[in-house]
């Protein structure tokens, strides 16, 4: 189960690079209204691991995979697309994570080009550790 720290702190960092590249960050279970007519994102979370460190330890480790999904129309060019999902990585590289959450690996999922629709998906994958003791706000 993703931590609500954990959600909170991607959610904040792709929210502020979706702005300053003009983009949105929608989420899937929230009530979302009409969908961007230019590129947009959509954000989950993957959990791998959620579980105590070890038999009698007091702090809980969670790993996963923090999921950003960058929707663009056919035509928009891969360049501009591949531009935006550089700058949406570079926000989970640049500024340090709230204590005992860390990103240390990424992901490029390309589209597949035999997708039906008006969309193609340029998938980010920003994989993650995350470590508190419980009762701490966020924990698992």
């Amino acid at each position: 189960m993703t931590s609500p720290a954990v959600w909170s702190d991607a959610w904040a960092r792709a929210m502020a690079a979706a702005k300053a590249d003009g983009t949105a960050v929608l989420d899937p279970t929230d009530d979302v209204g009409a969908v961007p007519s230019g590129p947009y994102w959509v954000m989950e979370t993957d959990t791998g691991l959620s579980d105590r460190m070890g038999a009698g330890e007091p702090v809980n480790q969670e790993t996963g995979t923090i999921w950003l999904h960058l929707m663009v129309a056919k035509g928009t060019g891969t360049p501009a697309a591949l531009a935006l999902r550089i700058s949406m990585s570079n926000a989970f590289r640049t500024t340090e994570p709230p204590s005992g959450l860390s990103y240390f690996e990424q992901h490029f999922d390309p589209p597949g080009l035999s997708t039906d629709g008006t969309r193609y998906r340029f998938s980010l994958g920003i994989a993650y550790e995350f470590q508190n003791l419980p009762g701490q706000t966020g924990g698992t």
